[in-house]
């Protein structure tokens, strides 16, 4: 098996997580930052810190970006200038006219683009794909997705161009959730509640909430929330139903989920890390493997949703948005 030389971009919470699961897979990792921790998160990993962005991208097979969003551009396009596969942590850029140029450059180069949202990894969202995509839940299917965590950073803040915010930010998870099981979304309506400082102090709390109009025929409600406490640290939740059944999970939840409507098969929240899961799966598909479940175009479809739900937000107003591709 090949070993990997990946360029990791970052040194926080996140890229820690990435940093272990690249290790689990086989990988060779460069760290760079520019925040001083680059030195201190190589050593406990056995890994190796770089002076620049020229030196870890220098020979590396792919670029893990897990920088705040408004580096993403940047960092993303210069890897794939010089051929290197990009995986990216959401969101794949600050705004849809980003995303769409490191799309567009990807493709013109050949290049792959991996967008690391870890919720479909999770055990129960991708055991809950595998029952959509069967049928086994019928037709007229609404749901419901909520994340909830506690974020008190600086770049989180509700008008820092580095997040913008929940709804753009941590809302995509659910939102890629719902476009991954439901296809094209062509209406959202979302709404925003809280204020948020920068950086956001203990106590702070904000809800972001967004309708999704499927081309499908379904609804998604999807619901954001940044709690005032530091515990429980995430949670995530969905209540999916339609012409065949139900299937209910919430994270917090001792016991394996709630199915009704006929048996589904009993499953559980908890197993692999969702980070180890990706992350071995991007490994993969980078050693010539087979594509992973998250390509470029679900970067960008994330990117376009969350966007619209920001903008409607703002106006008050629903949101239409074009049929441009479909669902991986």
């Amino acid at each position: 098996m090949r070993q990997l030389e990946i360029a990791l971009i970052g040194a926080g919470l996140i890229a820690r997580m990435h940093l272990e699961a690249w290790i689990g897979a086989g990988a060779s990792v460069r760290v760079h930052s520019l925040d001083g921790r680059a030195a201190a998160l190589a050593d406990e990993f056995g890994a190796k810190a770089v002076d620049s962005l020229a030196d870890a991208l220098d020979g590396a097979d792919a670029v893990d970006i897990c920088s705040p969003t408004d580096t993403h551009r940047d960092i993303a396009l210069a890897a794939i200038a010089k051929g290197v596969a990009v995986v990216c942590e959401k969101p794949l850029a600050a705004d849809v006219a980003e995303a769409e140029e490191i799309v567009d450059a990807a493709e013109q180069a050949g290049v792959p683009v991996y967008p690391a949202h870890d919720i479909r990894f999770a055990p129960a969202f991708a055991r809950l794909h595998e029952l959509v995509a069967d049928g086994r839940l019928g037709a007229g299917t609404v749901a419901r997705f909520t994340v909830a965590g506690y974020h008190p950073r600086a770049w989180t803040g509700h008008a820092s161009a580095e997040s913008g915010g929940i709804l753009t930010d941590q809302m995509l998870h659910g939102v890629d959730i719902a476009y991954w099981l439901f296809g094209d979304v062509v209406r959202v309506h979302a709404h925003y509640q809280g204020e948020i400082a920068a950086p956001a102090p203990e106590g702070t709390a904000a809800t972001g909430t967004a309708v999704l109009t499927h081309a499908s025929g379904a609804l998604s409600q999807v619901v954001a929330r940044w709690t005032p406490t530091p515990q429980p640290p995430i949670r995530v939740a969905y209540h999916v139903s339609g012409t065949g059944g139900t299937i209910v999970h919430d994270s917090e939840w001792p016991q394996e989920i709630t199915v009704s409507g006929g048996p589904a098969g009993a499953f559980g929240y908890y197993g692999e890390s969702p980070f180890f899961s990706e992350i071995r799966e991007f490994a993969d598909a980078l050693r010539g493997g087979p594509q992973p479940r998250l390509v470029s175009h679900d970067a960008l479809a994330a990117v376009r949703i969350t966007q619209a739900a920001a903008r409607s937000a703002r106006t008050g107003r629903a949101v239409e948005l074009p049929l441009k591709g479909t669902a991986a």
